[in-house]
């Protein structure tokens, strides 16, 4: 009996833990066919990322008991038109956590502070032909040098999360490296805050981002704000870059979204401007069509001019239709 109960009580405590655990399978698929006419050269291809990221991803949360929580977040591309023929990797996102009343610390490959802003406050998020990352991230990588910058995900992030206060949120991030003292390359780090009550929505960024091999201290600010009136929600992002010895790249967005019918409505227009180069201007509209909660048809509309040297071209026009599926 003695030997029974004890085993009872095992199988209690190990269904008690698995009960305060919980891994969730997250991910969608976002296909279209993609038609482009850029310096008069036409191309119609069967692409991804319409309106999102098509992703796959597994998230996990543990309760350790008084306030403490641990979780993990892996998530990875999916190029639905081909298959990934390299395998899932991770790349999207893969941090632990470590959370409770001081607000959260994440290490692992994360988002860059600045780059939030982009993707909060623009109608087309970072995706499709409409976002206006299409002008802006060229602009940026080719002013700040030959490798780049650290404009979207860092490696060897070390970040914190404020904690809910009201309205108020913010994060600080660190991003290491990890190469031998002497050579050009440098840390990230960032900062954000914000403030969402309500209707309004409004972020202050600013980092340092690094790059790999070049020494030339690349930097980005940026605010965005957003207005939700339930019939129509205005977006304004303003974002400024340099770089040592290099051109400074300012990018200006206003655009909404609208409920309409079953959908949503979003229009934006961006101008990007490289100092000695010239500016570059973007209008773009697009729809989706609600079919379920999991399952939309997305259409979008863009159309892009620009100085030479600003982007890879001077004038391109193009739309797209697709299909997105979450699970």
């Amino acid at each position: 009996m003695k030997k029974t109960l004890i085993a009872l009580a095992a199988v209690a405590a190990t269904s008690a833990a698995f009960a305060q655990s919980s891994v969730t399978l997250f991910g969608n698929i976002d296909m279209g066919v993609r038609q482009t006419k850029t310096d008069g050269v036409s191309l119609t291809e069967l692409t991804n990322n319409l309106i999102s990221s098509s992703a796959l991803g597994f998230r996990g949360v543990e309760d350790l008991g008084g306030g403490l929580k641990a979780g993990f977040h892996l998530e990875g591309d999916i190029a639905g038109d081909v298959g990934t023929s390299a395998g899932l990797q991770f790349q999207r996102r893969s941090t632990v956590s470590l959370m409770g009343g001081f607000g959260e610390l994440r290490l692992g490959r994360d988002y860059v502070p600045t780059f939030w802003n982009h993707t909060v406050f623009d109608p087309f998020g970072t995706n499709g032909l409409g976002t206006s990352i299409s002008m802006f991230g060229t602009a940026y990588g080719a002013a700040t040098g030959p490798a780049g910058v650290t404009a979207v995900r860092s490696n060897n992030t070390i970040g914190y999360f404020l904690p809910a206060m009201g309205g108020l949120y913010g994060q600080f991030q660190y991003g290491l490296k990890e190469v031998a003292a002497g050579n050009s390359a440098s840390d990230t780090a960032g900062l954000r805050i914000g403030y969402s009550a309500g209707p309004l929505n409004v972020a202050v960024a600013t980092g340092y981002e690094g790059t790999a091999a070049v020494g030339n201290n690349p930097k980005r600010s940026n605010i965005g704000v957003s207005y939700d009136m339930g019939f129509v929600k205005p977006m304004f992002q303003y974002t400024v870059a340099s770089r040592t010895g290099g051109n400074d790249v300012s990018n200006l967005l206003v655009g909404l979204t609208a409920p309409v019918g079953p959908g949503l409505l979003r229009a934006s227009y961006v101008v990007t401007d490289v100092d000695t180069v010239g500016d570059g201007k973007q209008f773009a509209i697009g729809y989706t069509y609600n079919l379920s909660k999991r399952t939309s048809i997305n259409a979008n509309f863009a159309r892009i001019t620009a100085d030479a040297g600003v982007v890879a071209f001077t004038k391109r026009t193009g739309y797209e239709i697709g299909v997105r599926h979450t699970f």
